[in-house]
């Protein structure tokens, strides 16, 4: 009697449960997975009637994709094995949108022994739209984290990393084992002068104040000095107090500055000497008039136009610079023959020079297609270095030949050389060997000449021996 009354209220337990529950989707099938029944939840969740969906394989709410993966039936065959089975994939409305579900599946008997299968479905949809949103946002802010060229730290309030993107990796990466066991302290400490940046952010994890432009020097084995500004920003919320740090590389930056800084450091010392020299003469020429020296006059009037010179070729040198640096270098382009170019130049240095011996070992015997005034602008330059670093020797061998499609033109002489060290920098702006400090120029001559020779889209090189003197070259291709 008192299992019937126990079975009785099992009964009355379940048909609540079934007829009234409103989260609890309840559908029943049996062992073929056919449906038999479903309560009113299931109705209103989903949109199917009894007459819409009884006698219906429950395939029939599985997407065309999980039909496709045979997941139906694996289901089916997990519960009648194993006497259950959990899903959580899609299951498909009555008017064919889907819904996110999560359910699990049992194997029972009705009252007349049969096998049903239970299926209790519960809608996630919501739930899983936010999950896979929130996943969808950390791969973004991931993208864009991979995608920062500055380092991205976020680190506590002990500063342990917590989290950083690729650019750090790049930046530390004979220094960095695993995120979580790197100590942000230990990795700025060999560069960190004075401590000044720790203490910034050990002052920042203890007030909640932010701090910017830091600056910080790394040594990167295998890359030059490289310089940083660090800003921090707390992340305040309820649970933690972490922090971010955000590594600008400003190397060139710096590099810009301090170029800048040199060059009109430099500037400033070349152009002292000729305004100098002409403050003197103007001195000497006023007391010459004073005294009606002709003679003085004269001779301050000859030096005061060379120092006036020397200030023009400085100014057209730096002007030249600006305008090819700017990209505004244009070539007027016209087909003339290069032997009768190179001619034109040595004639003209050959009247300012008449105590040197220009030879002429070779000839291009081609036309080309450039800038005349240009390569007349290089050839001087070349021939005029070979004059200013000949050591008193007063001998110039001057060569061109053609080689393929290209014109090779080269000014040797039996000067100081240059040292092997040096000679990599020779055509850099502003260059001057250590030996040719007391000799006039600002080191601009041989960067211009490149400048010009590559916007013909040819080559500048040299060869020297210390001491035995120098062979500059360019090539240019016969057209462009």
């Amino acid at each position: 009697m008192n299992n019937d009354n126990d079975a009785s209220l099992n009964f009355d337990f379940f048909k609540a449960l079934y007829n009234k529950a409103r989260e609890n989707n309840i559908l029943i099938a049996d062992e073929n997975g056919i449906v038999v029944a479903i309560n009113n939840s299931f109705s209103a969740s989903f949109g199917y009637t009894e007459e819409d969906i009884i006698g219906q394989n429950v395939r029939i709410l599985f997407t065309k994709e999980d039909q496709e993966r045979g997941l139906p039936e694996y289901e089916r065959e997990t519960v009648m094995h194993k006497g259950q089975a959990y899903d959580n994939n899609y299951l498909v409305n009555k008017d064919r949108s889907i819904t996110w579900v999560s359910g699990e599946t049992v194997l029972v008997k009705d009252f007349k022994g049969r096998q049903r299968m239970l299926k209790v479905i519960q809608n996630i949809h919501k739930q899983k739209e936010s999950e896979l949103a929130l996943k969808r946002l950390n791969d973004f802010n991931e993208s864009i984290l991979s995608s920062i060229a500055d380092v991205v730290i976020v680190v506590d309030n002990e500063l342990n990393v917590i989290k950083a993107n690729k650019a750090f990796a790049g930046l530390f990466r004979d220094k960095v084992p695993e995120i979580s066991s790197i100590n942000i302290a230990s990795l700025i400490k060999p560069y960190d002068k004075n401590d000044e940046l720790l203490h910034a952010l050990q002052h920042a994890a203890l007030t909640g104040n932010s701090f910017s432009n830091r600056q910080l020097e790394v040594d990167i084995p295998g890359i030059e000095k490289r310089i940083f500004e660090v800003s921090c920003t707390p992340l305040r919320d309820f649970v933690n107090n972490n922090m971010l740090l955000v590594v600008h590389d400003i190397t060139i930056y710096k590099t810009i500055e301090r170029e800048r800084e040199d060059v009109i450091g430099f500037v400033a010392h070349e152009l002292k000497t000729p305004v100098a020299n002409m403050t003197l003469t103007n001195d000497i020429m006023q007391k010459g008039i004073d005294a009606d020296d002709m003679e003085r006059i004269r001779k301050m009037q000859t030096r005061n136009t060379k120092s006036v010179a020397r200030l023009q070729k400085i100014i057209s040198e730096l002007y030249e610079v600006s305008t090819i640096n700017s990209g505004n270098i244009k070539l007027e382009m016209s087909v003339f023959n290069f032997d009768n170019m190179v001619k034109e130049a040595i004639d003209t240095l050959a009247l300012l020079h008449p105590s040197f011996q220009i030879n002429i070992d070779g000839h291009a015997n081609s036309d080309v297609c450039a800038d005349r005034y240009r390569l007349i602008q290089v050839v001087s330059n070349y021939i005029g270095n070979g004059i200013k670093y000949s050591n008193n020797k007063t001998t110039l061998h001057i060569a061109a030949r053609t080689e393929q499609n290209s014109v090779i033109f080269s000014v040797k002489d039996e000067g100081m050389g240059i040292p092997k060290e040096e000679l990599p920098y020779i055509f850099e702006r502003f260059y001057r060997a250590d030996k040719s400090s007391n000799i006039e120029g600002i080191g601009l001559g041989l960067f211009l000449c490149q400048q010009i020779v590559k916007a013909h889209k040819g080559h500048v090189w040299a060869e020297s021996i210390e001491g035995k003197g120098s062979v500059f070259y360019f090539s240019i291709p016969i057209s462009m």
